[in-house]
């Protein structure tokens, strides 16, 4: 196997020798044996379904039913764009340096402490009518928690705190978001994918 480093990740690739036994009986005796292990992909990596230009074409986050929400359509949406600006940056740190600008203005930087990131957004916009600050860790169990800061004519704005994981294995799950829009009552949940359609990875191992 051959190892790719690049800023603390390393991944691996087969070295597909002319003489290396194949990994599945299949090639050798054209039965398929056990296949119970492809049930389940190996991690989950989302892919995001679409770019809003302004909040108004994002997809709203969902109430959450053990949570009181009190926001509407408008804001679930604010929630979705802030969401997608902090994973825009931590995807755009795995096939980068760990610094770059968001999809539509505003910086990150990332600090990389072994298998534990810390992911700084200044000013950063997914969508342009809704500015997002605050910093947010993903953990050595591939968890993602943080505190957001949200601003702009598209929202109200507040404060938010997001907790779920990111590049686990399937199927795939939800960030719960908690804290306050425009004075109410935030508890929503938006897909890891926030409003895409999940793509299976071979994953990241952090080092």
């Amino acid at each position: 196997m051959k190892e790719l480093r690049q800023e603390g990740k390393m991944g691996q690739i087969p070295d597909y020798s002319p003489t290396m036994k194949p990994e599945f009986p299949f090639i050798e005796t054209l039965q398929t044996g056990d296949t119970s292990f492809a049930k389940t992909p190996a991690a989950i990596f989302p892919a995001l379904g679409r770019f809003p230009f302004v909040v108004e074409d994002a997809r709203p986050a969902q109430p959450n039913s053990s949570g009181n929400n009190q926001i509407g359509i408008a804001e679930r949406k604010t929630v979705s764009v802030a969401v997608a600006a902090a994973i825009d940056a931590l995807q755009r740190t795995l096939i980068g340096s760990g610094s770059g600008v968001g999809l539509r203005g505003g910086t990150f930087n990332t600090v990389f402490n072994g298998p534990v990131w810390t992911v700084t957004l200044t000013n950063c916009a997914f969508a342009t009518d809704v500015i997002v600050n605050g910093a947010f860790v993903w953990g050595s169990d591939n968890s993602i928690i943080g505190d957001l800061t949200l601003s702009g004519p598209g929202t109200a704005g507040g404060t938010l705190h997001i907790n779920g994981f990111f590049d686990i294995p399937g199927p795939v799950g939800n960030f719960s978001l908690t804290g306050t829009l425009g004075g109410k009552r935030v508890a929503v949940l938006v897909p890891k994918g926030v409003s895409g359609k999940p793509a299976a990875s071979p994953g990241v191992v952090k080092t």
